[in-house]
């Protein structure tokens, strides 16, 4: 069924567009977790930590990577608590 209405309701270019829109992903855009449900991408967590560190500002990012994490929840509080 959601197969049928994706083709019946959304333009043919809208999952190349949001593919697009995910690998050119950087900090102050859409969210990588709204991109990835988007694309009907099921990423590991640890590829979704990927992709978030790459869009973020170096000057955070280089911050963000000096910390221990392991989830995704984690890297999200550590990025908005540096650039606080």
């Amino acid at each position: 069924m959601k197969t049928k209405l994706k083709s019946r309701f959304l333009p043919s270019s809208y999952v190349q567009d949001s593919y697009g829109q995910l690998h050119n992903l950087t900090q102050g855009s859409t969210s990588v977790e709204k991109l990835l449900i988007k694309c009907d991408i099921q990423e590991t967590k640890k590829q979704t930590i990927v992709h978030y560190l790459g869009g973020l500002d170096l000057k955070y990012l280089n911050i963000v990577e000096l910390q221990q994490f392991t989830t995704f929840d984690e890297v999200c509080v550590l990025a908005h608590k540096v650039e606080q």
